[in-house]
């Protein structure tokens, strides 16, 4: 008997069923769990990125294994049917926890304003810009920038218009216009706030005209 055989005949006795619906049962577990994982943080088309992971997933043709595939199919539609409605809903209910804390049901500008200055680490004088500009209607324009004080609005990062009931009908976030729908990436810091009170409805109380912006005395 050559090599070859050899090696034939020893990756045969390894690929028994028993070893292989082992194997498979372990990997698919794991690719079911990551899968669910990425497609719900990803802030993307989950319908069809699992559809390509599963389709990926299955590419076997390249096996000269024929039960191979008929394996791998029956394995990862009981572990779908067993493991995902649970990862959905545990990822949900977290994702949710922490949507809620980025965004109340409502909040006031002053509480906004003092936690943009807390999240700034200035040390003493002017540290964020907020401005209130009332409209000839019954909408206000608020003025926004975590980053550095202002005088001028043209300026400020954040431009959002509040509607009578106080929540954000419109505006740009870091100088992007809301809706448009050509941006893609995460958002961090306040910008990453705002766009959860337009997901979730959060009032903005504009309980105050001029609120406080610097650090001291100033």
């Amino acid at each position: 008997m050559n090599i070859g055989d050899l090696i034939s005949k020893a990756v045969a006795e390894k690929l028994d069923s028993a070893f292989v619906e082992k194997e498979v049962e372990t990997r698919i577990a794991k690719l079911v769990e990551d899968a669910v994982d990425q497609a719900l943080r990803g802030y993307s088309d989950t319908g069809k990125k699992v559809r390509e992971a599963v389709e990926e997933a299955l590419r076997v043709d390249r096996l000269d294994l024929p039960s191979y595939g008929a394996t791998v199919c029956a394995i990862l539609k009981s572990q779908i049917e067993a493991n995902v409605a649970t990862l959905v809903a545990g990822q949900l209910a977290e994702d949710m926890e922490e949507l809620l804390k980025l965004a109340p049901k409502e909040i006031r500008l002053s509480e906004l304003a003092e936690e943009m200055i807390k999240d700034s680490h200035c040390d003493y004088g002017p540290a964020i810009t907020v401005i209130v500009e009332p409209t000839e209607y019954s909408s206000t324009w608020l003025y926004l920038d975590e980053t550095e004080h202002h005088e001028k609005t043209r300026d400020c990062r954040h431009r959002l218009l509040i509607g009578e009931d106080g929540k954000i009908s419109g505006g740009w976030f870091s100088h992007r216009k809301m809706d448009d729908g050509r941006y893609i990436g995460a958002s961090y810091g306040l910008e990453q706030r705002l766009r959860a009170f337009v997901a979730c409805g959060t009032r903005i109380i504009l309980d105050e005209d001029n609120v406080v912006t610097s650090v001291g005395d100033y």
